[in-house]
């Protein structure tokens, strides 16, 4: 170095004790609000821009900017900020890149170790690259490599002033601690972004696997009330619909009918034709059954060659004509070359506010049950392959 360049080193580093206080003021504000930073933020260039404005704000720079280290090695202008700005506007940054161990900046990335350019005019170190003048770059250029905790390179701070011999020791000790947090800053935030992946990963691995396990749920479910053989709702379907449909009575007066089917002499039909033959005529009294019933109303195979019904909301008169339509309709079947014809008796319970015996009935749904029970018994006694509606005298008959 010239002993004229000697001599300005000289007058850089006397300063008054007001100055050096000054100075180290400013530096511990500057660490202060970047230990204080938090690393939750969009994204990793805006945290990386308010670590800037910090620097900026509390220190007589003129300009900063980071260089972030891609995956194919080159280092690349994302972000600056400079005492022109203010700190929370956006700036696009420059183009500019460089290879590391190119240029200080690249020199400061290949080496790790901060470097200090006291006058850009006439320092080696420069890199202008394409279209870059040299009186047009700023007189006094630090670059200091920011690492992780673990030594892994994140990028390089580039600060700058326009005046050659500016940048002092403090700011050297400063940036020295400030790039150490800035790269436990930057390094907390991309383990926070991994950790967020790996939750959000797992979290929708689990969704997923909720998803599986409400599906075969409900599948399960949906077997369970479900009868194999002909399609229809089971039992536990009836005894869980029955519930509700009594609610609906007691709450709204609303009324039912409940039809208690059985197929006359099923038991010679597997006897004389086999079990194969008796499952196809229970499968096709069950699709005709279907057909006839409503949307609202509730069908289901209670057990053997029995069938129930649920006619909702629906008055007695009009339940004997559902009744003897379905009656009709099942006895209009036939099966093989020798037209086997069957025949189903059907017990009818009503339930209204009308009815007379409501008033001394304890209604359930084993007492409802029993009453068409008692009905269909009836219907079986008298001949079968008829309606029988219940009647209050049934209960007595049944108790003697």
């Amino acid at each position: 170095m010239e002993p004229q360049a000697d001599l300005k080193m000289q007058e850089f580093t006397s300063y008054p004790m007001e100055d050096v206080l000054i100075d180290l003021l400013n530096s511990l504000s500057a660490v202060k609000e970047l230990s204080e930073l938090q690393c939750v933020s969009d994204n990793e260039v805006s945290l990386i821009r308010k670590a800037l404005s910090v620097l900026i704000e509390n220190q007589d720079m003129e300009r900063c900017s980071f260089f972030q280290l891609l995956d194919n090695g080159i280092l690349k202008n994302v972000t600056g900020i400079s005492v022109f700005e203010q700190s929370n506007t956006r700036q696009s940054p420059t183009s500019r890149q460089f290879k590391i161990g190119e240029g200080i900046i690249g020199l400061a990335a290949a080496t790790r170790k901060l470097q200090h350019c006291h006058d850009s005019a006439d320092d080696s170190r420069i890199f202008l690259g394409e279209g870059i003048e040299k009186s047009k770059l700023p007189g006094s250029i630090i670059s200091a490599p920011v690492c992780t905790i673990g030594n892994e390179l994140i990028g390089v701070l580039n600060v700058s002033h326009p005046d050659p011999y500016y940048f002092s020791d403090w700011h050297i000790r400063l940036l020295e601690i400030y790039k150490n947090i800035l790269g436990q800053l930057i390094g907390n935030f991309r383990l926070f972004q991994q950790m967020e992946k790996q939750i959000q990963l797992r979290t929708e691995k689990l969704e997923s696997a909720y998803q599986d396990i409400t599906r075969l749920k409900d599948h399960y479910e949906a077997m369970s009330m479900q009868d194999q053989l002909t399609g229809l709702n089971n039992r536990r379907y009836f005894f869980q619909q029955i519930e509700m449909t009594l609610a609906g009575y007691f709450r709204y007066g609303q009324p039912l009918c409940l039809l208690f089917l059985d197929i006359d002499h099923f038991k010679l039909i597997n006897d004389n034709y086999g079990h194969i033959f008796g499952d196809q005529v229970l499968v096709d009294v069950a699709a005709s059954l279907k057909s006839e019933v409503r949307k609202t109303d509730v069908l289901a195979r209670y057990g053997g060659e029995e069938f129930v019904i649920i006619f909702t909301n629906t008055p007695c008169d009009r339940g004997l004509q559902f009744a003897e339509r379905i009656r009709e309709r099942i006895g209009q079947l036939t099966w093989g070359h020798d037209a086997l014809q069957v025949t189903i008796s059907i017990g009818l319970f009503c339930l209204s506010s009308e009815d007379s015996y409501t008033s001394k009935l304890d209604f359930n749904i084993d007492s409802i049950i029993h009453c068409a029970d008692l009905a269909l018994y009836k219907a079986k006694k008298e001949g079968r392959n008829r309606v029988v509606l219940f009647a209050e005298n049934m209960l007595e008959n049944a108790d003697k």
